[in-house]
Parts: C-alpha cells; structure tokens; sequence
C-alpha cells in the first residue's frame, strides 16, 4: 500500500492512507499502550464533546479551523498552532485596548472616573437618563474599570491597559482555544511523522480516539430518519475509492432523472491490477457512470448523488451487474464530494469510512468529469484534441451497450437522420466536450427506472430538431439564435450561458417546456426587433 498521508487536502483530493496504525485502531484491538493513550486523550476531551457541541459539528469547526491554520497548504504544523495562537491573544490584546481607550475623551492615553462616568451617561437613552437606578448602574461601571487598576489611583494609564491585556484568555475557555489545544494531541499521533497534520489525517484520527477502535460503525443518518444507511463492508484487501463530479462532460440518450432534466455521462476506466476495488461514487448532478477497463476488479459500487420527488437517487452506471450495484438509501447517506476543499469533503470522507467498515478511503474530486483512471486517478476533463478531432463529423461521439450504428433511441435515430450542421456541433462540444453518447437503456443499473429521451438536452436537442427541419439556425455568436419552424418542445438545460434566442413566425404554435435561460421573439409582418434578440446579460440571471 502506497504511504500518501503527507498529500494536500486541496490537490484534487489525492490518495490519504492513515497507515498502518491507524488502520489496526480501527480494525483490531489496540495494544495497552494504545488503548491507554487513546483512553486518556478521551477522558482530557470530554469537556468539549457535552450537549453543546456534537462530534460532527466539532468535527467541522476542526476542519474550518486547519483550513485558517494552513499558511503553506501542506498541513498543520506546531509552529503554525503555535503563530495561529499568538495571533488570537495579539487580537484580543487589541480589542482590550481598544476598548478601554474608547473612554479616553481628551486624546491623553489615559482614563478616569470623569471619562468612564460621562461616556456610560451617554449610552443611557435620553428618556431613561433620569431614572435613579441609572445612577447605581453607572458607578457599578465605573467601579467594575476601575477595579482593574493597578495601583489603584483612580486612573488608568495607555501602559496599565498594555498590562491588563496580556492576560491571555486561558486555553478551553473558548472554540478556537479548544481546537488548538486538540490539534496540538492530534499532532502528536501524526501517522506519518512528517511534522505537519492534515485534514483527513486529523479526521481519520479524531474518530479512532473516539470510538476507542473497537466500536460499532457510526450511524451516518441523522436521527429522526427513517432510512437507515447502509451498503456492502469492504472486504480486507480491498482499496476503497471515493469519487465526486458536479457532471460529466457528456450528455446522455437515457434519462434518470426524467425528460425535463440533464443525464450527463462520465466514464471511469478501471486499470488492470490484482487488487480488488470498492467505488464509492457521488454527483451534483443526474449521472451515468460508464465503467470500462478491469471491471472485474470491482468489489461493489455504490452510487449516491441527488434525489428525485420519490427520494430515488438520479445516477446508474453501466459495464457492471445489479449484484454489485448498491444505491444509498437518502443522499444524505454520503455528502457530495467537489472539487475545492470543504468541509463536505471531510464529512463525506468520514461517512464513507463508516458505511463500508473501511480504516483508509482514497477520495477524488473534481468539476466536469470526462474520464477518471482508477485507481492511479489520472483525470481528463475533456477528450484530447487528437480524440476529438480524429474522429467522422458526428454529434454521436461514442455508444454503451451497443454498436455505433445501432441507433438504441428514437432521439438518437432522428439527430443522425439529418445533415450535421458544424457550427452547432462546435457549439455542442464547447458546453458538453464528450458530445452525445449513445446509452442502451438495458445496460444501465440504477435506482430509478432509465428511460430514453424523447428530446434530447441542451445542444443536444437543438441540433435534434434541427435534423428533425423543425428549428433553424439563424446566427452563432453572442447569443445563438433560431428560427421555430414547426411546433416544438425547447430541450431542458438551456440556462445560463447556454440560453439561445428563438425567433417565432406568425402562425406557428407557442413552444412548450422550459425556457430556463431562453427567449422567445414573436416575429409580427416578417420583422423582429434585434435588440430583443440579445438582451444585456444583467438582465439574465445566470
């Protein structure tokens, strides 16, 4: 096993393996020693985990925290505890200052019961200013400053307050102080030894102190939920991959997530190898994961991602059987992991080392997803130009399930019927670089049933009706712009920068679906006006 405890939490979430250690404080019992150091950082804990802090919330605190603490991005280090720390007492120095000189009237960097007394009379509403408990209020004040000075000469001077603010709040008096104070015990245990904790490895650590090694696996659903999450344990020998995409780069002819939202595809290529692999895989998006390669590695994949009105999770993958396919129950099962580091990332890390029983999960992050080589994780968003180009003009750029020339879909049969406009395929491929790929239905495992797409997403449909003669392109541009021809349905997706502008003859029926982005111009006596064509983008809201 490949020792990547010292890789960042930012650089697309590369291989974290806890080690050795951390792996038998999951799995076996812990030596006395182990246990004894474990017992007593748990005990020196307890303050921090009553009913006003949970697990995960301090857990998430923790992580906000390394993120602040990280000056380097290469983990935390005691010297960075220890500048994080003087930068705390340095600010409430500060604020102290500042708030004893806010009384200092006449600029002289010292104060007296005059100044204390006139600015408290001040903060009194005028309306209230002549009650006599104000008066007892008002001394109480001045008595509560003044107290504080040191050789109780009625004042006190700019290097009297220097005093009183160095009195540092004591460590566990406060969130901050507390977490510094448990990274510096955590720092201690560092799997690795490179001097520099990070934030899986604080986690991975956290909980084994918690859960003493020899306890049942969290339950990852919030209480109250009627679903229980659950999934396969990953056996002993397994690598356990966990993999986040807000999509994949190619648009999908099955839907599973009905015809009024985007399936998009991403493929994973499993290398050849001897080792068995367990996928976790999660989305921001409807998905279809496209496994290849070495499939029968596989242990079991499961899929997370969000939910339909059913609760059902909109994702399927493809190139496996349903016997290895498990589905969470709720999306909250397992948090989405992205691209940039967050605390989601942690949580889904932490999840997804209790759903399968796993001491060590290797996580993967990214936006866009064209293919993911697992499970050395060498990631394209996009095909390589030599892909792209080398291949007949075609808005088909690829077929699971079945052949090129199969033509599985309706909508697929009547995109190729017509000629391939080369404009609209740029346009195709700049939003969706893997272009159309042709899904058969039956080669799809999922949680909800796949269904080809009458019309086709996006560009997708577009270039459909195009082919179909109902649509025509007028311009590319700024803003793409076609002219209805016959009735029409406008293709889901059109949002954002991908909003196009239709123009509507007189006589031709008002389209339906959504418009999401897009605009329809009603053409009166063969005329439009241009400007409505491209409105200013901050009108849009994209």
């Amino acid at each position: 096993m490949r020792d990547q405890t010292s890789l960042k939490l930012n650089r697309n979430f590369k291989p974290l393996w806890l080690g050795i250690w951390i792996l038998c404080a999951f799995a076996t019992p812990m030596t006395p020693v182990a246990a004894q150091e474990f017992n007593a950082l748990r005990d020196k804990w307890t303050v921090h985990f009553d009913d006003r802090m949970k697990e995960t919330a301090f857990l998430d605190n923790l992580v906000v925290m390394m993120h602040k603490i990280d000056r380097d991005d290469d983990g935390v280090s005691q010297s960075e505890i220890d500048f994080f720390r003087a930068r705390l007492l340095a600010d409430k120095r500060a604020n102290t200052v500042s708030g004893y000189l806010k009384y200092d009237l006449n600029g002289d960097f010292v104060i007296n019961r005059e100044e204390i007394a006139t600015v408290s009379t001040a903060r009194i509403a005028k309306r209230n200013r002549k009650r006599i408990r104000n008066s007892a209020r008002i001394e109480s004040k001045v008595q509560g400053i003044l107290q504080l000075d040191p050789n109780q000469d009625g004042e006190i001077t700019l290097q009297e307050i220097a005093a009183i603010s160095t009195r540092s709040v004591p460590d566990g008096k406060n969130r901050q102080h507390e977490a510094l104070l448990i990274l510096e015990d955590l720092l201690e245990l560092d799997p690795d030894k490179n001097g520099a904790l990070s934030a899986y490895e604080a986690a991975g650590l956290l909980r084994a102190v918690l859960k003493d090694g020899t306890g049942p696996r969290v339950q990852t659903q919030n209480q109250g939920e009627q679903n229980v999450c659950e999934a396969p344990v990953a056996s002993a020998e397994a690598e356990v991959h966990l993999v986040g995409a807000s999509k994949g780069s190619g648009v999908s002819s099955v839907s599973v997530s009905g015809q009024d939202r985007l399936t998009s595809v991403a493929k994973i290529n499993i290398e050849a190898g001897e080792t068995p692999l367990y996928l976790i895989l999660t989305s921001g998006s409807p998905i279809i994961w496209q496994l290849a390669g070495a499939v029968n590695r596989l242990e079991n994949v499961v899929l997370s991602g969000p939910e339909n009105d059913e609760g059902k999770i909109m994702a399927g993958a493809t190139g496996l059987s349903d016997a290895k396919t498990t589905f969470v129950s709720s999306s909250k099962c397992i948090y989405q992991v992205t691209k940039r580091e967050s605390v989601s990332n942690i949580r889904a890390w932490v999840q997804s080392t209790d759903l399968v029983g796993a001491a060590t999960v290797e996580i993967h992050g990214h936006g866009s997803v064209h293919e993911l080589a697992l499970p050395s994780g060498k990631y394209l968003d996009q095909p390589s130009k030599a892909a792209a180009y080398g291949k007949n003009l075609s808005y088909v750029t690829s077929s699971v399930g079945g052949s090129d020339s199969s033509g599985h879909s309706p909508a697929i049969r009547q995109l190729m019927a017509g000629p391939v406009n080369r404009e609209l395929k740029q346009v195709l491929q700049r939003f969706n670089p893997g272009g159309v790929v042709n899904v058969a239905k039956e080669a799809v495992s999922s949680d909800v049933e796949a269904r080809y797409y009458e019309l086709l997403p996006k560009e997708a449909g577009l270039a459909q009706l195009v082919a179909a003669g109902k649509l025509e392109p007028v311009r590319f541009g700024h803003r793409d712009v076609y002219r209805i021809l016959d009735a029409i349905r406008v293709p889901s997706g059109l949002a954002g920068s991908q909003g196009v502008s239709f123009i509507l003859p007189e006589g031709v029926a008002q389209p339906s679906g959504s418009l999401g982005h897009s605009l329809i111009i009603t053409e009166e006596n063969g005329e439009i006006d241009e400007a409505d064509l491209f409105p200013p983008r901050g009108n849009l809201r994209y």
